[in-house]
């Protein structure tokens, strides 16, 4: 038994040996790797440096002919716009004389037809007035005819009253002298 503990601590030994040797090994080559990627991450560095540096001077170049283009398209553009907004000027002042013409043109027709409507109204005020003043006239002379008949028949009336008056006042005064000659000729009789 103790054989077998001996060789299990020997094989254990050697395990250990060799894994310590392994792990040497191991981290030996673990170095070499992390010296490798470091010289290529150097390299890469560099590369990408001067990719940096060409994507720059790139970028550079790109943003001048923009800059440039967007010059000459803005000077484009300015020179269109002033061309349109000359022709636009010009067209609104052809516009504008042509309304001008035609408003002219509206407010002579206009003041044509004021004119024409104006002496046909005073045309048919003339003859309203005129046929207003006849009837006015036909009416005042009804009027002065009703009045003198009026008056004549007023006239007749009173003096057919007066007449009236007249024969009343008399019949009143025959009356009271009847009367008094009856008190008279009773008062004689009465002294007798």
């Amino acid at each position: 038994m103790e054989e077998v503990k001996r060789e299990i601590a020997a094989t254990s030994d050697e395990q250990e040996y060799r894994q310590a040797g392994q792990m040497f090994f191991l981290g030996s080559w673990v170095q070499g790797e992390i010296r490798d990627l470091r010289a290529e991450m150097r390299e890469l560095r560099k590369e990408l440096s001067s990719t940096e540096d060409g994507l720059r001077q790139e970028i550079k170049t790109v943003e001048e002919s923009l800059r440039k283009e967007i010059k000459a398209v803005e000077e484009s553009l300015r020179k269109e716009i002033k061309t349109v907004e000359e022709g636009l000027r010009k067209e609104i002042k052809t516009v504008e004389e042509g309304l001008r013409k035609e408003i002219k043109t509206v407010e002579e027709g206009l003041r044509k037809e004021i004119k024409t409507v104006e002496e046909g109204l005073r045309k048919e005020i003339k003859t309203v007035e005129e046929g207003l003043r006849k009837e006015i006239k036909t009416v005042e002379e009804d009027l002065r005819k009703e009045m003198i008949t009026l008056e004549s028949n007023l006239r007749q009336e009173i003096n057919s009253l007066r007449q009236e008056i007249k024969g009343f006042f008399w019949a009143t005064v025959g009356i009271a002298l009847a009367a008094l000659a009856v008190s008279i000729s009773v008062a004689i009789k009465i002294w007798q």
